[in-house]
């Protein structure tokens, strides 16, 4: 129990529990270290050292911190009763004392008993139950004094009227702590609530996002696997057919290019789909951002964007093989893809007849730069200033979510790089992306 509430474990972020833990202690300690300063008052308000209240003073201060060191073995509501004793009970007792031996009533150092509901309501932190406490106890010392030098009733109900107020006061500014903790922890409640739903939507937009990708391969997906689908069915049909003939004796050779064939229809197809399921598992299988070599990554996008591209653009690729980045390679590849169907679709929109799309990486120092560029339309200048804006898209209604650029920057910006838009002198597009060299 004793190392429960002593605090975090080494290296490890302190739970809410030990941080209350260790603002209640500083509280206590801050309590025991500043009644010792004012032995000073003490001295000068008899012009002489006090060494019989610097005595009261050092017993004070230890046994209040004594209290503060003690709160790490406790429970939260015996930890409450002990720092009610350290922050109310302790000092009216000491205070009555210390006042007793400088003179009684009579002393300048009497006048703090109006002082203390304020100060002790002040570190109550809102409970109830210690206002009363903090209010009552000044009246009894000061009272208890008072009477002991047989002070009339009119002077002692009069200061007795005035504790009382000073004790009003301090309940009225323990109400409006309690409030105020109550809002601070309605308001962190909230902000909780809040953060828990972004969360939750920036998930749900990254699910959209990358199914509007996989919707934009659709097409280009269905035409790539029927080509292949067509000659695997066409082959295997001659072979059964083959088969089923007596033996003719003829040369082996158009069997095994049937079955080659067969064979590579069959890879392409598996290749589409492990590529497609890549995708759609990207985010759930982040590895974290590193040592990235462009050229594979690249690869793999555009082998991907290809059963798009193929029907509608010429796609050129020119990656040297020392590009290597700083980058989480799954992401970068949705941010290369998503550039790649962009072009793709600037090209189509526009009715393109001749298009090109160029995929370039160059090392420039410490910097490595991916280009993505297409002769479509271009970028009206209107839209360039809101391109990576959330939401914003210049696609048709249900042709584009308006998260895909958004995304793209916000990958390349968590791997510390760059992403930028801009058009070609000679018409087009063209999208860098800068990644710092690994």
């Amino acid at each position: 129990m004793a190392q429960q509430h002593a605090g975090a474990p080494a290296g490890d972020e302190p739970r809410g529990e030990d941080l209350v833990l260790r603002d209640e202690q500083r509280l206590v300690y801050v309590l025991a270290l500043t009644c010792l300063p004012f032995w000073v008052v003490d001295s000068l308000s008899v012009m002489r050292p006090a060494w019989d209240t610097l005595a009261l003073r050092l017993v004070w201060a230890g046994l209040t911190g004594a209290m503060g060191w003690s709160l790490r073995w406790l429970e939260p509501p015996r930890r409450r009763l002990v720092r009610t004793l350290a922050a109310v009970v302790v000092p009216n007792l000491f205070l009555g004392l210390v006042v007793y031996r400088l003179g009684g009533v009579s002393s300048p150092i009497f006048s703090w008993f109006f002082v203390m509901p304020l100060m002790t309501l002040g570190l109550s932190r809102g409970e109830r139950w210690q206002g009363v406490l903090s209010t009552l106890l000044p009246m009894v010392s000061a009272g208890t004094l008072m009477g002991l030098e047989g002070m009339g009733p009119v002077p002692v109900a009069t200061r007795l009227l005035l504790l009382l107020g000073a004790g009003a006061v301090g309940m009225q500014m323990s109400v409006f702590y309690r409030r105020l903790r109550l809002a601070r922890t309605r308001a962190e409640d909230e902000q909780r609530v809040v953060q828990e739903a972004l969360e939750a939507s920036q998930a749900r937009a990254l699910q959209a996002e990358r199914l509007a990708q996989v919707g934009r391969l659709a097409a280009g997906v269905a035409h790539e696997v029927k080509n292949p689908l067509a000659y695997v069915q066409a082959n295997l049909r001659f072979l059964l057919e083959e088969w089923r003939q007596p033996a003719t004796g003829a040369d082996d050779t158009e069997y095994t290019e049937a079955l080659q064939e067969t064979m590579q229809g069959v890879e392409r197809i598996h290749q589409i789909v492990k590529d497609l399921t890549a995708l759609s598992r990207a985010e759930d299988a982040v590895e974290g951002v590193g040592r990235c070599e462009l050229a594979p990554v690249i690869d793999a996008s555009v082998r991907l964007a290809s059963v798009r591209l193929k029907s509608l653009v010429r796609l050129a690729v020119e990656v040297p093989p020392e590009a290597v980045a700083k980058a989480e390679p799954r992401r970068l590849g949705q941010v290369l893809l998503n550039l790649l169907l962009n072009a793709a679709d600037a090209i189509e929109d526009a009715k393109v007849q001749d298009g090109r799309v160029a995929v370039r990486a160059e090392v420039a120092g410490e910097r490595v730069r991916v280009l993505v560029e297409d002769n479509g339309p271009g970028i009206a200048a209107e839209h360039l200033p809101r391109l990576f804006t959330t939401f914003f898209t210049t696609k048709a209604p249900g042709k584009g979510t308006g998260l895909g650029l958004a995304l793209s920057r916000q990958y390349v910006e968590s791997f510390g790089g760059t992403l930028r838009a801009e058009n070609r002198p000679e018409g087009g597009a063209r999208f860098v992306v800068e990644l710092p060299v690994a």
